[in-house]
């Protein structure tokens, strides 16, 4: 611990994805063990850092608002702001006020140094990775980081063209870590999980390590790709307690159209066939997705394509997301934008065909007994991610067996 840091005091505000929460709890983890205090967001600090997201210019705008603020109500306090937005335009961030040292995402490992904290220190905090995860009942492990695809509508590649993986060694002592701090439930994060190569360690070989490790827990995959799900894996969801069978695969349209000029790499068919075969592997495994709504050149009749494979397939939720044209993309360029109300009007018959949808999957597990991760609001996520209310009988964090009885209104199952 750096002795003159030992009265300073730091907050800190995340957002954006589970990578971009992973990376902070790596930089609190480091500035914990060089001497500072982390407190609450809405508390006096000598330091605040912002954690941004750049993938919709609503995200940016978001960041400067925060930023603003503390500039506002913190006069004498340090503001730091990482991640993508500082990385995508540090200048627009450093044009707010002189206070504002910016660090893009290759320069986040300099940021608990330039506070002060002895390299050695960092050192230590990399060593032992992230065993401890702020406010949460499950942790993230971040396994790999970077996207090289060209989604026409997509700023990640800008900001984190790079793939890097983590070495497989490092991960198994965090995840053992993890563990023996109490987590139950590991989430798997990065950009391109299914991207995983260190060496002759693919993402399957490094998984299935991960779930041969000792002690009660349960690993849950963040988004991969429908190209990218090894059949071995879509065995284990099947077959083995260990890996939720639950799987986030981006679709983003139902249209082969619309797919191309989003620079994706499959059809509509691909994507079926493989969800196909995972049905079949795995008939009671929870798919989820996430697709884009109103995205330039949309048709009614493409939307519609979208929501019928939504429907057919049978899966679990769905994550809408209203397009918006993001500068610095090549879809910035593409002709045919949607009228904003259309997409709108779209977008909520999208949502109600997702509450629908959780409504008819969870049903399928009542009177079934389902394994819970206690939250601290009386209720938790089964391990199809159906969310189950248990009461307030079990310990925050903690797994439970438990036979849901009813169904609310929202969907959520009771027991």
């Amino acid at each position: 611990m750096a002795a003159g840091l030992m009265n300073q005091t730091i907050a800190f505000h995340t957002f954006g994805c589970k990578v971009n929460q992973y990376e902070t709890e790596e930089l609190r983890t480091q500035l914990r063990i060089g001497g500072f205090s982390v407190v609450p967001m809405e508390s006096p600090a000598d330091v605040y850092v912002i954690n941004s997201c750049s993938v919709t210019a609503g995200a940016d705008s978001s960041c400067r608002q925060m930023v603003r603020k503390v500039l506002r109500e913190r006069p004498s306090a340090r503001i730091v702001v990482t991640g993508c937005y500082a990385e995508r335009a540090p200048e627009e961030l450093r044009d707010l006020s002189k206070r504002v040292e910016v660090y893009g995402n290759r320069e986040k490992p300099m940021i608990a140094v330039a506070l002060g904290v002895p390299t050695a220190c960092v050192q230590a905090a990399a060593n032992s990775g992230v065993t401890a995860l702020a406010d949460r009942s499950r942790a993230y492990l971040k396994i790999q980081d970077g996207c090289d695809a060209k989604c026409t509508y997509c700023i990640i590649p800008s900001v984190r063209s790079e793939l890097i993986c983590r070495p497989p060694e490092l991960l198994v002592r965090e995840m053992q870590a993890l563990v023996a701090h109490g987590y139950r439930e590991i989430v798997l994060t990065g950009v391109r999980l299914g991207r995983y190569q260190w060496r002759n360690v693919t993402f399957t070989i490094l998984l299935r390590s991960l779930l041969d490790l000792p002690g009660e827990f349960r690993v849950r995959l963040s988004s991969i790709e429908v190209t990218e799900i090894p059949d071995a894996v879509v065995g284990w969801a099947a077959d083995d307690p260990k890996l939720c069978p639950f799987f986030h695969i981006p679709l983003q349209s139902g249209d082969d159209s619309v797919l191309k000029r989003m620079g994706r790499w499959y059809t509509a068919v691909d994507y079926r066939d493989r969800i196909g075969w995972i049905r079949n592997r795995a008939p009671d495994v929870a798919l989820s997705a996430d697709v884009i709504v109103g995205f330039a050149g949309e048709e009614e009749t493409h939307f519609q394509k979208t929501m019928q494979l939504l429907d057919e397939e049978g899966f679990s939720r769905v994550h809408a997301f209203r397009y918006s044209i993001r500068p610095g993309t090549s879809a910035e360029r593409l002709r045919g934008h949607v009228d904003p109300r259309v997409k709108s009007e779209r977008t909520r018959r999208m949502v109600r065909l997702d509450a629908d949808l959780r409504r008819r999957y969870a049903a399928r597990f009542l009177d079934k007994a389902v394994i819970v991760l206690q939250e601290s609001d009386g209720s938790g996520y089964s391990e199809r991610y159906v969310r189950i209310r248990t009461g307030s009988a079990y310990r925050e964090g903690t797994l439970q067996r438990v036979v849901p009885r009813s169904q609310a209104a929202d969907g959520s199952l009771v027991v």
